[in-house]
C-alpha cells in the first residue's frame, strides 16, 4: 500500500465522517499523480490531523486554530513527503461547502468511508458529491467558477484561473473570463507573497510566452505586474520587429526553447501560433543552440537546478528575469531626427524597476540580488559579440562583475538576440553570438581557475610587507588588478606578480 492508501484506511478505520476534496479527487480522476491530501470533517480538524501524524512519525502543524484546521506532514519510506491538510467543515453541510469554494473541478469531495480496509483507495470507484458540475467540466477541460462572486470573494483566484489552465492544459469558459475581467483590479488589495506564488508557477511553467499574453487580456497584469503592462504598445527600431511586450513574450518563448535543448523532457521548442505575430528561430538556429550547449549541458543543467531561496531554482528565475529585463524601456525611449527609437539607461533603470517589484512580492534578497544582475547585466554578452572575438579581458570583468549569474545572464542574452532576429535573421550577427556565447561558457566551466578566478598570487599581507603598503582603497586595487593580469595570462609566476606589482606601485 502507498502512505496515501495507508492515510485513508487509517482514517477510515476511526469510523468518523471525512471527505477527500479539491485537488487530490480533481486530479485522481484526471489519472494525474498527487502527493497531498485535503480532508474535511465536520468537527476536530486539528484533532485528525494531529492523529495523523502521531500515527505515521510525522510533524504536526495548526494552520489556523480558530477555523480547526491542521496539517501533518509525513514521509514514505523512500522519503517522499506527503502533506494532509485536515479541516473543519466552514458550513454546516458538505455541499454548502463545496460552494464556498473557487472552480466547479475543486468543488467535489469524495467518501473516505468508500475506502476498503488493506486495499488502494480508487477516487473513481468511491461516491463523488459532485453538487456543480465539476465532474462534467473536467471531461469538457474548462475552468468554471462555482459562484458568480467567486473572485469577489478572493481576488487571488483569477490568479489561480490562469495557473490552473496552464497546469492542467484546460481552457477558461467564457463566463469565468468574463467575471475574471470585472473583478481583476481587485487583486491589488492581495499580499505580495500570495500574488509572488501564483504567478512564480505561471511565468515558469512551459508556455509561459502564451500565458503572459492571457494574464494581459485578462486585465490582470496592471494590478500583479504593471511593469509588464507598461511595455504594451512601446515601438522599436529594427531589427525589433514587435513592441517591447511582444518581444518580451518572444524572448520568454525563445528561453524555454533553450530549456529544451537542456532538458528536453520537460520542455519543447516554441512552434508559431496562428493569432500570435511572434516568429520562432528557424530549425538551423536551433540546431546551433544544440551544438553550442552540448559540451556543457550537464554543467549547466547542475547549475540552473541550483536553489536560491524558499526552493526555487535559478531555472524559474531566469524566466523571471526574461520578463523583466526590458522593463526600463518605456521611462528611457526616445526617437531621433530620423524616427530611430533608442533606450539608452533602460538596463539600469529596469534593475531599479525589478528590485522594486521583487520587494513588493517579497522575494528573498538572493533572489531580488539575483534578478536585479541580471536586468542590469543583460546587453553586456551582446557587447562581447561585438568584440569577434570578446578579449579574455572582457570576459573577466564579465564574471568578475556578475559572479556566479555569468552563465545565466549569458543564456539570457542567448534568447534575447534569438528574439530579436528571428523574423529577419543575420547570419553574420548569429556567427559572432554564437561564437561568444561558447568563449563565455568555455571559460566559466572548463577554465575558471585560470580565466576567471585564478587563485590570487598574493595576498594583502603580503603586500604590506613587501612594498610597505597600508590597509585602504589602493591595496584593495592592486589586489584587484593583479587577478586579472593573472586572469589575461599577464602574470603567471609569484616573481611575475612582484615585478608586475613593483612597477604598477611605481606608476600610481
Amino acid at each position: 500500500m502507498t502512505m496515501i492508501d495507508q492515510v485513508l484506511s487509517f482514517i477510515c478505520d476511526r469510523g468518523e465522517q471525512a471527505w477527500l476534496v479539491g485537488g487530490f479527487v480533481r486530479d485522481r480522476l484526471l489519472g494525474r499523480p498527487t502527493h497531498d491530501l485535503d480532508v474535511v470533517v465536520p468537527d476536530n480538524g486539528i484533532r485528525l490531523a494531529r492523529a495523523v501524524a502521531n500515527a505515521f512519525n510525522g510533524a504536526f502543524f495548526v494552520l489556523d486554530d480558530a477555523r480547526d484546521v491542521a496539517r501533518a506532514v509525513l514521509r514514505d519510506a523512500e522519503g517522499v513527503l506527503l502533506e494532509v491538510d485536515v479541516a473543519r467543515l466552514r458550513a454546516l453541510e458538505l455541499q454548502d461547502d463545496l460552494s464556498l469554494r473557487d472552480f466547479t473541478i475543486n468543488a467535489m469531495a469524495a467518501s473516505i468511508a468508500d475506502c476498503e480496509a488493506g486495499g488502494a483507495y480508487d477516487v473513481r470507484d468511491a461516491q463523488i458529491i459532485d453538487p456543480f458540475g465539476g465532474r462534467a467540466d473536467l471531461d469538457r477541460r474548462l475552468i468554471r467558477a462555482v459562484t458568480e462572486s467567486s473572485f469577489r470573494d478572493d481576488p487571488l483566484r483569477a490568479l489561480r484561473a490562469v495557473r490552473q489552465s496552464v497546469e492542467l492544459g484546460f481552457g477558461i469558459e467564457d463566463a469565468t473570463y468574463n467575471l475574471i475581467r470585472r473583478d481583476a483590479s481587485l487583486l491589488a488589495a492581495i499580499s505580495g507573497e500570495r500574488v509572488r506564488d501564483e504567478l512564480m508557477r505561471i511565468v515558469s511553467a512551459p508556455g509561459a510566452w502564451q500565458h503572459v499574453r492571457m494574464l494581459a487580456s485578462l486585465d490582470l497584469l496592471a494590478p500583479a505586474l504593471p511593469e509588464v503592462t507598461s511595455l504594451i504598445g512601446v515601438t522599436q527600431s529594427a531589427p525589433h520587429y514587435q513592441d517591447v511586450f511582444d518581444h518580451t513574450r518572444a524572448v520568454l518563448a525563445h528561453l524555454e526553447g533553450i530549456c529544451a535543448v537542456l532538458w528536453p523532457d520537460a520542455y519543447r521548442v516554441p512552434r508559431a501560433v496562428a493569432d500570435d505575430a511572434t516568429v520562432i528561430a528557424d530549425e538551423r538556429q536551433w540546431l546551433d543552440v544544440a551544438d553550442l550547449l552540448a559540451p556543457y549541458a550537464v554543467d549547466l543543467r547542475a547549475h540552473l537546478l541550483q536553489s536560491l531561496a524558499a526552493g526555487r531554482a535559478r531555472r524559474e528565475l531566469l524566466f523571471w528575469a526574461a520578463l523583466a529585463h526590458d522593463w526600463g524601456k518605456p521611462a528611457m525611449r526616445t526617437a531621433d531626427e530620423a524616427g530611430r527609437t533608442r533606450f539608452y539607461g533602460h538596463d539600469q533603470w529596469g534593475a531599479v524597476l525589478v528590485g522594486h517589484r521583487g520587494q513588493a512580492l517579497k522575494l528573498s534578497s538572493d533572489e531580488i540580488a539575483y534578478l536585479t544582475r541580471l536586468v542590469d547585466a543583460h546587453m553586456r554578452p551582446t557587447l562581447l559579440a561585438q568584440e569577434d572575438p570578446p578579449s579574455r579581458r572582457a570576459i573577466y570583468r564579465f564574471y568578475h562583475d556578475l559572479g556566479d549569474a555569468g552563465p545565466d545572464c549569458t543564456l539570457l542574452s542567448l534568447a534575447d538576440s534569438l528574439a530579436m532576429r528571428a523574423a529577419q535573421p543575420d547570419p553574420e550577427s548569429w556567427r559572432r553570438r554564437v561564437a561568444a556565447t561558447s568563449l563565455l561558457f568555455e571559460a566559466y566551466f572548463r577554465a575558471r581557475t585560470e580565466q576567471v578566478a585564478p587563485a590570487p598570487l598574493m595576498n594583502g599581507d603580503q603586500l604590506m610587507a613587501e612594498f610597505g603598503l597600508k590597509p585602504g582603497p589602493q591595496l584593495g586595487r592592486l589586489l584587484d588588478d593583479l587577478r586579472e593580469a593573472q586572469a589575461v595570462g599577464e602574470v603567471t609566476t609569484l616573481e611575475d606578480a612582484r615585478a608586475w606589482l613593483a612597477e604598477r606601485i611605481r606608476s600610481m
